[in-house]
């Protein structure tokens, strides 16, 4: 009986020394990558390849697909395009301007001073022109070398008491 006993100990501390060994391992990862930095990723000159309208009213009341989400790139010049981001020394502000030769509906200033903001982790960007001052959110953020930048600008129409939200999502690529 005390044999039986013995063994049993033995082979459950072999058990545990196995498990022990073997779940000891240096588990290796792989390289974290280039950094994302949005402020490095903004400046430069940026062609225009897509702007996606959304209805976040129909988003939620949930209606079709094709009701929610409309391309509207082709609707209007959209493809000609392009807007060009300098930077003025500080890393987070400088200037910008739209080059749009079909005179497509940008929602924004086409040229005035831009500010990135919330706290050091640059989420928005505020875009200050002449008569007009508007805020629009990083869409995604992407590396430097992806050579894309997505945008998004939140829009707000006020129909008695009611709010409709609609969003669009500019896509552009280095020039």
């Amino acid at each position: 009986m005390k044999m039986k006993i013995i063994i049993r100990v033995c082979f459950a501390a072999f058990i545990v020394l196995c498990l022990f060994t073997t779940s000891c391992k240096k588990i290796s990862y792989s390289e974290i990558g280039e950094s994302i930095s949005v402020e490095k990723n903004l400046i430069g000159n940026w062609k225009l390849d897509s702007i996606i309208q959304f209805d976040q009213t129909a988003v939620d009341k949930g209606f079709p697909a094709f009701v929610q989400r409309l391309n509207i790139t082709s609707i209007y010049a959209y493809n000609t395009v392009s807007v060009k981001f300098t930077d003025a020394g500080t890393g987070i502000a400088g200037t910008y301007a739209f080059v749009n030769p079909g005179n497509a509906p940008l929602f924004v200033a086409p040229s005035g001073n831009y500010s990135l903001f919330e706290n050091g982790a640059s989420q928005r960007l505020k875009l200050a022109g002449a008569a007009q001052t508007d805020s629009i959110d990083f869409g995604k953020a992407y590396r430097v070398s992806d050579n894309k930048l997505a945008l998004r600008y939140n829009r707000a129409f006020y129909t008695g008491s009611k709010k409709i939200f609609v969003y669009y999502d500019f896509n552009f690529s280095r020039n």
